[in-house]
């Protein structure tokens, strides 16, 4: 893996960090495809059970890498087709929680990967902003499916077109993120939210969830209903279903057994 983007896995969280602090952690291709590589390693290793994102430095990611001046957007120029979605696996496919912790600023394309991932820890001293409209171009990362199901029509068509640059509380106050604490602790936060999932929460039941979640997304509530029906019939009948509650009951911490890797529903393929 190249040295611009970190990979390390404790007591089953793998942490990810953009490593290119100075260059404030722009979108190089060797991040782009690197990134989405890590991706797929944790969506098929049990040995991680929560993914935190984060980057080097004093900042999460500040988009695209603009080190190419004028010719960074220039398509015709390059005879290319640019992908919208450049990551190989996105976090959404992902059967683990994906956390961001964006300890600095995020914006722009840095911001829409943070909104690919399942939850967001911002730092107060941060500014948080979809700037393409200001560049002169759309916005990547699926941005215009997720953001109005995260926080509403309105809002997200403020984010994108007006294009507002937003603290990490005010980001918070608008659904764009879960949590904003000091930038020092931005991290530390988000490992004890992935530590506390790791440990207590079943793996199956966590990818599972996840999954119900996001396609649930483009489902009708009859559909859902019934696809979760099948996935709780499924974790009824697997070992960490009684392994939950004796652990309960004993007042002990759970031995999870499960494995997404090996008992995956066939009929929830990916």
């Amino acid at each position: 893996m190249s040295p611009e983007l970190l990979f390390d896995i404790t007591d089953g969280i793998a942490l990810i960090t953009l490593n290119r602090p100075e260059a404030y952690n722009t979108m190089s291709a060797a991040i782009i495809d690197g990134l989405g590589e890590a991706y797929r390693r944790c969506d098929e290793d049990d040995a991680v059970r929560v993914v935190v994102v984060t980057g080097a430095g004093k900042v999460f990611c500040t988009g695209a890498d603009m080190s190419g001046g004028g010719d960074t957007f220039d398509g015709a120029a390059h005879a290319i087709t640019i992908d919208s979605c450049p990551l190989s696996t996105q976090a959404w496919d992902v059967r683990k929680p994906v956390i961001a912790a964006c300890n600095g600023h995020a914006v722009g394309a840095g911001l829409g990967l943070a909104v690919q991932a399942d939850m967001r820890v911002f730092a107060n001293e941060g500014k948080y902003g979809f700037l393409q409209s200001r560049r002169g171009v759309v916005a990547d990362f699926a941005v215009e499916y997720v953001l109005p199901r995260l926080v509403g029509f309105e809002r997200a068509f403020e984010l994108l077109v007006r294009a507002p640059r937003l603290s990490g509380e005010e980001a918070v106050s608008w659904g764009l993120a879960g949590r904003s604490v000091p930038a020092a602790q931005v991290l530390e936060t988000a490992l004890d939210i992935a530590g506390d999932i790791a440990r207590n929460c079943a793996p199956l039941p966590v990818g599972l969830h996840k999954q119900l979640l996001w396609r649930g997304l483009d489902m009708s509530r009859g559909e859902l209903a019934a696809l979760e029906t099948e996935a709780l019939n499924y974790t009824m009948s697997k070992a960490d279903a009684v392994e939950g509650g004796m652990a309960y009951l004993e007042r002990r911490a759970p031995q999870w057994s499960g494995s997404i890797a090996r008992e995956w529903p066939p009929w929830l393929q990916p």
